[in-house]
């Protein structure tokens, strides 16, 4: 049986149920499957298995992980594909070759090689179908290698459809937990699902709980576990606003030590950097061709917007998309660090199914006078619910639906000496960095 697929990819995508938009909390792990996306990638010829590639779970760090890797790949001469989500503007800008978003006309044309595929069923989900397009889109254009990150999760999640080069998993928190699991115990079950029989799997420094569940995955899968923190080592040496240094070196092996810079800030990029390294470093065991070079200057030129992201000086603007405990308790010794005594204004937007006493609590008394706004997203908690919550937990908050206006607000009562900090969902510092031309003193 034919089913009506439009034939306008925008169209296609408009149509589809967008799993991204729907209320988290109200999602369960049985609204996912491999099931659609394995058959499609199956009929179009496998086009994943055409290029080597990295795939990256975890719930902090996946996108500055993915940047190290790819600047270090491009760095070598490498076409590399990249395959990011969330973005406030739909799925299709997380598709990028060689550090360029791929032009919709581009993508247009490899879409029209899947409609009589997609054609066959109507119970694709626009996700899949975007998964599906990437893999097609990097093999149709030659691309050499290619970063993959997982969207939710990873065992169900549709880019588990690809057998990597090397996995890397990130530090893991309590995140999706209405699909996940509410432990890290069951969130690291899942992220461990994208472990592949044999294949290496990198991970970040984990807590306990996490960390064994993976070592027990790795084990099962009989795939090597390179630990960051006890197979590679690494040690901060110096830091400022144009960067930091630090060394990396296997414990057993004097001679691997590396001395490395980043143009990232904080110490949670020193552990993103040394994880991107030593899957890099894996990889090239692995046959990949990597010159030290390549990866010395690949670390330092690589960059991933909104993460203590500071595009202003005067007053300090920074924006950054911390959106898990972890994640705010990074952010918070950030801050601490790099303006340690400077009065704090932050606007600040999330999801309405994150943890609010998980987000304010990391950031103690550097919380101070807050302006509640949410972003275009459809999820984003409303702005005067934000605020009431927030007062309930003893923050000084108030509402701006506008997240211009709310920067408008807050820069009027600024210091050239105090910090503006934009913090929350992808999605609002991603609204914000589209009006960051503006002089906003």
């Amino acid at each position: 049986m034919s089913v009506s697929i439009p034939t306008n990819l925008r169209d296609c995508l408009e149509m589809l149920p967008d799993l991204g938009a729907r209320p988290q909390n109200e999602m369960r792990s049985r609204d996912f499957s491999l099931e659609r996306i394995t058959w499609l990638t199956n009929a179009l010829g496998n086009p994943e298995k055409k290029y080597p590639s990295f795939h990256v779970a975890g719930t902090n760090g996946k996108g500055s992980v993915c940047a190290f890797l790819s600047s270090a790949l491009n760095k070598q001469g490498y076409r590399v594909g990249i395959f990011t989500s969330p973005h406030l503007r739909g799925a299709l800008e997380g598709i990028v070759i060689n550090e360029d978003v791929v032009g919709i006309d581009m993508l247009q044309k490899s879409f029209e090689a899947m409609i009589p595929h997609l054609q066959t069923r109507s119970d694709w989900t626009q996700f899949e179908v975007v998964t599906a397009l990437t893999l097609l889109h990097f093999s149709l254009q030659g691309v050499d290698t290619a970063v993959i990150e997982v969207g939710i999760g990873g065992r169900l999640d549709a880019t588990n459809v690809i057998t990597p080069l090397v996995s890397v998993i990130t530090p893991i928190d309590l995140d999706h937990t209405s699909i996940l699991g509410s432990t890290l115990t069951q969130i690291a079950h899942e992220k461990a699902g994208i472990i592949k029989p044999g294949i290496p799997v990198v991970m970040a420094p984990q807590e306990p709980e996490a960390g064994e569940k993976i070592l027990a995955a790795a084990m099962d899968k009989r795939s090597q576990l390179i630990e960051v923190g006890a197979d590679w080592v690494f040690e901060r040496n110096d830091y400022n606003l144009t960067g930091q240094n630090f060394r990396i070196w296997k414990p057993a092996e004097v001679s691997s030590m590396r001395r490395l810079r980043i143009g990232m800030h904080g110490a949670h990029q020193i552990q993103n950097a040394a994880t991107g390294y030593a899957a890099l470093l894996t990889a090239r065991d692995k046959g990949l061709e990597l010159s030290d070079a390549a990866i010395q200057r690949g670390l330092a030129e690589a960059r991933w917007p909104g993460r203590f992201e500071i595009i202003q000086e005067s007053p300090a603007l920074i924006l950054d998309a911390a959106h898990s405990p972890a994640a705010v308790a990074a952010l918070r010794l950030a801050l601490d660090e790099y303006f340690p005594r400077k009065t704090i204004h932050v606007v600040l937007g999330v999801s309405a199914d994150k943890n609010l006493v998980g987000l304010v609590d990391p950031m103690g008394p550097r919380l101070g006078r807050v302006v509640a706004t949410q972003s275009l997203h459809p999820r984003a908690m409303p702005a005067d619910k934000l605020s009431s919550e927030l007062r309930v937990l003893g923050v000084n908050a108030r509402p701006e639906q506008s997240p211009r206006k709310a920067m408008e607000k807050v820069l009027r009562e600024t210091s050239a000496d105090d910090v503006v900090l934009v913090w929350g969902s992808v999605f609002l510092v991603e609204e914000v960095r589209e009006f960051q031309h503006l002089r906003l003193t």
